[in-house]
């Protein structure tokens, strides 16, 4: 098979998608990415062929009013930024870019991330199935839908009725989301694969670093709020003055474009990077405080480990909810959040029995869930010779 991935900018929304990319290209399939050329080392570094497509976040022209979006409740934010900015902005440039590299590709399938909505007219056009990839947990209805206003034109000038959902769920949509972090009501996804979320490492070859024989043996408290959020206004200070004065080893990683000496001296217990892959950090980790990005979080519950959840925008607020939910951890709104309370939650994760145990029966339901290659032996299954 010739299979086609898609993806908006940014490695979180590619992260997902590699390991049933390399499962295509273990069974023998030719799999080729069309990307952002801001992805192009990323996805090279990982064994990938790819054609430059669409535009990077923040080309063109600003799809919403900064003050617009800062005077509505951290939560509301998506409902502007989701529709205008992967719809409205990035949608017509990524599909001027794919229509030309399906023709010239030929593909057999088109699998596109869940917020790429070229993807889905292209297939169409080329009469070609594409699958839908999830990022997490399923987006709500009411943001796919909205969709529609900002691409039914696209679907209409290529001769082309709309879909309902931007057709994100018109073949079939794979599933990354552990079954009980799972929305209750899928009933608009008529075609589900559920498919094992698995990390990998991808930049280079980062270490977790050592700490002083005082405090090696402490258990390891992981802080991140992702590659995009780290470097900006996620609560670091209140995170770090939470945890640094309780008995563990603390690593926060402040993303590839953050200061790690922005935070001045630290205890010996401290030990502050831009990135360490999460693969390095987790086999030894007791607790995890983060945005509850789904890589982040759902890494973590897949080795049984307990979260705090400081959620900052998207789909980090279902996500933190489903963590409590479950019983694996404990979340808290951005901006109302303390040092005492940080440090109170973090405490009960290491000491009290009740998040593990559940973050273990979690780490059990993803263990079970189909592996990449067998993903991919099914969508082959489903769409060879379509």
């Amino acid at each position: 098979m010739r299979v086609l991935f898609t993806t908006t900018p940014g490695w979180g929304h590619v992260h997902p998608m590699v390991p049933l990319a390399r499962a295509f290209a273990e069974r023998g399939d030719e799999v080729l990415w069309a990307a952002p050329a801001g992805l192009r080392d990323a996805l090279e570094r990982v064994g990938f062929r790819i054609e430059a497509a669409g535009i990077a976040f923040g080309e063109g022209p600003p799809p919403f009013d900064p003050r617009e979006l800062m005077a509505l409740p951290a939560r509301e934010r998506s409902t502007v930024i989701f529709p205008r900015v992967f719809g409205g902005a990035l949608v017509p440039p990524m599909l001027a870019d794919l229509l030309p590299i399906v023709k010239r590709f030929q593909p057999d399938v088109i699998v596109h991330e869940v917020a790429e909505f070229a993807a889905a007219i292209a297939a169409a056009a080329a009469g070609v199935p594409s699958v839908t990839h999830s990022l997490g947990a399923l987006m709500p209805p009411e943001p796919m839908a909205a969709i529609g206003e900002h691409v039914d034109g696209l679907w209409e000038e290529l001769g082309l009725s709309p879909r309902p959902y931007a057709g994100s769920y018109t073949d079939l949509y794979v599933d990354i989301c552990p079954p009980s972090l799972q929305s209750p009501d899928m009933s608009h996804v008529p075609f589900v694969a559920p498919l094992r979320p698995v990390t990998f490492a991808s930049e280079g070859e980062e270490e977790l670093p050592s700490w002083p024989e005082q405090c090696a043996e402490d258990p390891l408290v992981y802080v991140t709020f992702g590659t995009t959020l780290a470097a900006r206004a996620a609560p670091t200070e209140t995170v770090l003055e939470a945890v640094r004065e309780l008995p563990v080893r603390l690593l926060l990683t402040v993303g590839p474009q953050g200061d790690p000496g922005q935070f001045g001296e630290q205890p010996p217990n401290v030990r502050i990077a831009r990135y360490i892959p999460q693969t390095a950090v987790l086999g030894s980790c007791a607790a995890v405080v983060s945005h509850a990005g789904s890589g982040t979080m759902f890494a973590a519950l897949a080795r049984g480990i307990p979260n705090v959840c400081l959620p900052q925008a998207a789909d980090q607020f279902q996500n933190a909810e489903a963590c409590v939910r479950a019983g694996a951890g404990f979340a808290f709104e951005p901006g109302e959040v303390t040092a005492p309370e940080l440090r109170d939650a973090v405490e009960q994760l290491l000491n009290e029995p009740g998040p593990r145990a559940a973050a273990a029966r979690l780490s059990v339901e993803i263990a079970q869930m189909p592996d990449p290659g067998e993903v991919a032996d099914g969508i082959a299954a489903r769409y060879a010779g379509s």
